[in-house]
């Protein structure tokens, strides 16, 4: 009863706090983004889809999905759900009103606000232009009050995009945009890559930047040349990230992102030739020629002591625009942990481990060092060498791995090198080097030991290694679509005398038949 009590206590407090003045109509109209999903829009209209029910509904990104319908239908029910929304009152110390979400939803009115209410009547207008300064009182309140680098770049963000339909000039908004500036030095790597290496979070906050940049744009004399500058770095990243077949390449969630909010978020960007070959401070490389496309977990130099993902070392393949060789990809919507830190273990990705133990541990408790990243570009090709030492503590050795991708020919090249460094810890069994094949890959093993790799658009790869000892295996890819069959590739070498030999290496190529 007490804490009831207090809830309304300090909510009525609360108001007192948020005293503003009404106004008729906005100062300027402004652009949208993004593109809503009009099917999603047509589901709503059509009564097949609640808007109550809809994920982050309070956000009303939805409103985007009923502008894409693009009926007459859709604008009324979109005036009648933020108008119903605004009569319900919600509490200000609820959900609904958690910072976030809070600005994201202002965001939403104010970019659509043309087109939804202002075919509306006056007094609506004049309702929702009341509850989003109302709101913008509200967040600057909040933007005081955090912590966190992330929330207060999307505070300020709900800030700018809804002072700019209720103001002319935006008052404090160079100190705005400096706050904005040094959480971005906090979040990002010089490379313009997330701190986290996640492209989920990256793409996240890259559109956060895109929004507030578009405001930017329209109001008088705002140097914003820093923003410019770290949003195109950024954009860049991401397009680095993006594959031929426009997805994300998927290292650290990257299969989460559907591929229409990856070309949406890029054609905001431009500078389409700018892409990174190796990005050390996110831990990335590139290797490329017409053809063929080789993506690479390098890792962070020199320290990785926690990692969301076990991926080091782990490449990805792709002929045109086609992927070859993958990882296993996500579990979309699970909280299941045990399967979780299955799709995160080396195993789950096309890189070596040993024993069944990760090359990174995803715990924390052991900590692994990049010793080496060497990149080499010259007319012929392009050779990748790095080494880390994840499995010094446990076994007494180093995994330095060789890519080397032709410029003259369909031909990928590689090296796998277990390295003694002493009687360290116990001796290890076994490495295993895993191939995990798309889906769309039949495999056909051949006499001589090489395995054939069929693709479903007709055209033949072919694996071979100098270690003969091969297993193909049944594996399951964990797609945007749900899971799907797929063969893995793996080459076993065995390590029980790596202390007398001081080092065991494996070459295996990538060769396309004509």
């Amino acid at each position: 009863m007490l804490k009831f009590i207090n809830l309304i206590t300090n909510n009525y407090f609360l108001k007192q706090k948020l005293k503003v003045t009404g106004q008729s109509s906005p100062v300027r109209r402004l652009t949208d983004n993004w593109q809503g999903q009009s099917e999603i829009g047509k589901k709503i209209i059509s009564g097949k889809t609640n808007p109550k029910l809809i994920k982050d509904f309070n956000k009303f990104n939805f409103l985007r999905d009923l502008k894409a319908e693009g009926s007459i239908k859709s604008r009324s029910i979109a005036r009648s759900l933020v108008s119903n929304w605004i009569d319900e009152r919600h509490n200000l110390l609820s959900k609904e009103f958690d910072s976030q979400i809070m600005a994201e939803r202002i965001t939403c009115w104010s970019f659509n606000f043309s087109w939804f209410a202002e075919s509306g009547e006056l007094d609506l207008q004049k309702k929702i232009l009341y509850s989003i300064a109302l709101q913008i009182k509200y967040l600057e309140i909040k933007l005081t009050e955090t912590n966190n680098h992330l929330e207060k770049i999307i505070i300020i963000k709900g800030i700018l995009v809804a002072k700019s339909i209720l103001f002319d000039d935006i008052i404090n908004i160079d100190e705005l945009l400096n706050l904005i500036d040094e959480k971005l030095q906090i979040l990002t790597n010089i490379d313009g890559g997330h701190i986290s290496r996640s492209p989920v979070l990256q793409i996240n906050l890259l559109r956060h930047l895109i929004e507030i940049r578009s405001i930017v744009g329209i109001l008088r004399n705002v140097d914003a040349e820093n923003l410019h500058k770290q949003t195109i770095k950024m954009g860049e990243f991401c397009r680095s990230f993006q594959m031929p077949n426009d997805h994300f390449a998927w290292f650290h969630g990257g299969s989460l992102v559907p591929k229409d909010i990856i070309k949406q978020t890029l054609n905001r960007i431009g500078y389409k030739n700018r892409i990174f070959q190796v990005a050390k401070d996110t831990g990335f490389c590139r290797l490329s020629n017409m053809d063929s496309l080789v993506f690479v977990d390098i890792g962070l130099k020199p320290i990785v002591s926690t990692n969301t993902k076990a991926s080091l070392f782990a490449f990805e393949f792709f002929y045109k625009k086609e992927k070859i060789i993958s990882n296993l990809g996500e579990l979309i919507n699970s909280n299941i942990k045990s399967a979780k830190n299955s799709l995160a273990s080396s195993a789950a990705h096309s890189t070596l481990n040993i024993d069944d133990r990760n090359n990174i541990d995803l715990t924390g408790k052991r900590k692994t060092e990049i010793l080496n990243i060497k990149y080499g570009k010259t007319k012929d090709g392009n050779l990748l060498d790095i080494t880390h030492s994840g499995y010094n503590t446990i076994f007494g050795i180093n995994h330095k791995r060789q890519i080397y991708l032709s410029n003259r020919k369909n031909e990928i090249r590689g090296k796998d090198e277990i390295i003694n460094l002493g009687n360290i810890g116990t001796i290890p069994k076994r490495a295993n080097i895993h191939f995990h094949l798309d889906p769309s890959i039949e495999l056909i093993q051949t006499r001589s030991g090489s395995i054939l790799l069929k693709h479903s658009k007709g055209f033949v790869w072919k694996m071979s290694s100098d270690n003969q000892d091969i297993d193909i295996k049944d594996s399951v890819m964990f797609t945007p679509k749900g899971p799907v069959p797929c063969k893995e590739i793996m080459i076993n070498m065995k390590l029980e005398k790596i202390r007398a030999y001081k080092f065991i290496s494996c070459n295996w190529a990538f060769q396309l038949q004509k």
